[in-house]
């Protein structure tokens, strides 16, 4: 991973660090070999689990996708309002 690190190392402006993002999340997807679309499948149905039992943050779910060790990690963010149980 450091070296990745070292080769998309870029600047900390906004822009920078979104770009820097998007290319390791295209590297890890192209090492998973998904086919194109999947990703945000999983990405919508995941949302629509969570939203069964929790009311969700409008616009604040996020998905990484990252490497770690050689295997990848999908890791999501829910902003969460209160529990529906």
């Amino acid at each position: 991973m450091q070296l990745l690190d070292w080769l998309f190392k870029v600047p900390n402006g906004t822009a920078a660090v979104t770009a820097k993002d998007r290319m390791r999340t295209m590297l890890v997807h192209d090492r998973l070999e998904l086919p194109a679309g999947k990703l945000e499948v999983l990405e919508e149905e995941l949302t629509a689990v969570v939203a069964r039992y929790f009311d969700l943050e409008p616009d604040t779910t996020r998905f990484d996708l990252q490497q770690m060790d050689r295997k990848a990690a999908l890791i999501a963010n829910f902003r969460l309002v209160r529990s529906k149980c």
